[in-house]
């Protein structure tokens, strides 16, 4: 699954990331800063996205 997530640095969307293949790290491509994102968190988020709509 692919996942679209921002920078907590800048806000740049970083789209089509397959954070299990990088186990959650990221590196913005605007700023370059290196964060972690958690793949279970972005699951819940999604799933509260669809049943609030």
């Amino acid at each position: 699954m692919l996942y679209t997530v921002k920078c907590p640095k800048c806000g740049a969307e970083q789209k089509g990331l397959d954070l299990k293949e990088s186990n959650g790290s990221v590196v913005c491509s605007e700023c370059e800063t290196q964060f972690e994102v958690r793949v279970e968190e972005l699951k819940k988020e999604i799933t509260n996205e669809k049943t609030v709509e």
